[in-house]
């Protein structure tokens, strides 16, 4: 198994993942391009104490930018995954 540090970069607190942490107790992290639902789960249970239910998903594509600072050349962003955790009832993760 993966350290944790190296499956999971960062949790994300956007405003759509407050909503889904306050109401749904589920919770999104940016994850490694390789990451396995499995390796995110045992990560997300060894890194914060808590039982992770169930684990979906994504990746984000990357989308096509135009520089205007250097002449327009073109470019892009970066391709990421996303996961998003949904926890055992009465588990919590304190992001702040």
């Amino acid at each position: 198994m993966k350290e944790s540090v190296s499956i999971l970069k960062e949790a994300l607190l956007t405003e759509k993942a407050t909503s889904l942490s306050a109401n749904h107790n589920q919770y999104v992290f940016s994850v490694n391009l390789n990451a396995t639902k499995r390796n995110v789960k045992d990560a997300v249970e060894s890194a914060f104490g808590v039982s992770v239910l169930k684990v979906n998903t994504f990746i984000v594509k990357p989308k096509a930018k135009r520089d205007r600072m250097r002449k327009n050349k073109l470019g892009h962003t970066t391709t990421v995954k996303k996961a998003i955790v949904k926890l055992k009832s009465g588990d919590a993760i304190d992001l702040a």
